[in-house]
């Protein structure tokens, strides 16, 4: 066995005890980064030797959220492609693409872990630029500056994903917006939110009533014959001046109202996901009173995010977070939301795309 990882093309092989002290390095792993074996072997991961960093900017060679380290505390390999930037022997940062296991023993326990990696310049290059282009069609800085009322944060679970959050001016002076989660993550559920935003220009600046907005999304997407995604979306038109907001669903989770008291409560609005059944109804609760209130819509990833022993954040875990950081400027929210979702999860990626959008009424008249 020793002899075959040894001889692998262009695949990088290395295997570390519990400890993360590396046992075995390939020809390959020498090659794409420079170190021999007589460098890395005996040396622990804690000693940083390769400087790995992931694409969130965060250093993997002394915490838990190092892939290799994840998989053994889990016990289970890595379910999705995960990239790392390593620092070569040279000095220059190698985009690699890995793929992680534990080692057990003959009753299962973990006795170490293994990385393959490869060189993933090219690859990492055409998903930045995929990247760069689904930003554009995301909340702007602009808007956020010029409706400081909203908030907005997103984290994806690759370096593009499924979850789509849309702003743009409604007619008399409302805002209007989307947040839509498309079946899956990754390549194909990026491109089919590009699809949903080339379809929603028709609609700026003349919408006036959130469940028409998922009624022109579903006919839409009904007639384009792509059976193989479906999505939930939540679709809203807020009145700044009046502070007087509007709601649509199409099976999305339960937006999260925050009272003038502080207190919070979901929202319940029953409907069915766009692209898996025929219904082009879509609940629309009474308009509501926003003043000193403060509402959050969000994707299931933020509830459905898993800590490393399998326990969801979940509904109630959500509401919390919210409640205790209503006082904070809605952008600041919303970023601070995501982060504390992301920290909960102790994973080099989120299982899921996490999103968030926050539509803050201002304070009450009587405050």
């Amino acid at each position: 066995m020793r002899e075959v990882l040894d001889n692998l093309e262009g695949l990088g092989v290395y295997i570390t005890d519990t400890d993360r002290r590396i046992l075995f390095w390939n020809k390959a792993a020498a090659l794409i980064t420079g170190y021999s074996s007589a460098e890395i072997l005996g040396r622990a991961c804690r000693d940083n030797v390769l400087c790995h960093v992931d694409r969130h900017g965060r250093s993997l060679c002394e915490s838990t959220v190092c892939p290799l380290a994840h998989c053994m505390a889990c016990g289970q390999a890595g379910s999705a492609r995960t990239f790392v930037f390593a620092l070569s022997r040279e000095g220059k940062r190698v985009p690699m693409s890995v793929s992680v296991s534990p080692i057990k023993d003959g009753e299962g326990r973990v006795v170490g872990g293994m990385e393959v990696f490869r060189e993933a310049s090219r690859e990492v290059q055409d998903l930045e630029l995929a990247q760069t282009v689904q930003r554009q069609w995301l909340p702007q800085p602009a808007q956020l500056v010029r409706w400081p009322f909203l908030g907005y944060a997103c984290c994806m679970a690759e370096m593009v994903g499924g979850d789509l959050a849309r702003l743009f001016p409604g007619p008399g002076g409302t805002v209007a917006g989307l947040l839509a989660d498309i079946s899956g993550h990754g390549v194909a559920s990026a491109l089919l939110t590009g699809f949903l935003v080339s379809n929603l220009l028709p609609l700026e600046g003349t919408v006036d009533q959130p469940a028409e907005i998922l009624r022109h999304l579903a006919g839409i997407y009904a007639r384009s014959g792509l059976s193989s995604h479906y999505y939930s979306a939540q679709a809203f038109v807020y009145d700044p001046a009046a502070r007087r907001l509007r709601l649509a669903n199409a099976g999305h989770p339960p937006p999260i109202l925050i009272e003038a008291d502080g207190t919070g409560r979901f929202l319940e609005l029953p409907s069915d996901l766009i692209g898996l059944f025929d219904s082009l109804e879509f609940a629309e609760p009474p308009e509501i009173d926003l003043a000193g209130k403060r509402l959050i819509i969000y994707s299931d990833g933020m509830t459905e995010a898993p800590n490393p022993r399998g326990k969801r954040i979940g509904e109630a875990g959500l509401l919390e977070l919210a409640r205790e950081g209503v006082a904070l400027p809605p952008a600041r929210q919303a970023q601070a939301l995501i982060d504390a979702v992301f920290a909960f999860t102790d994973a080099p990626d989120p299982v899921d795309d996490l999103t968030i959008l926050v539509i803050d009424g201002g304070p009450s008249p009587s405050s």
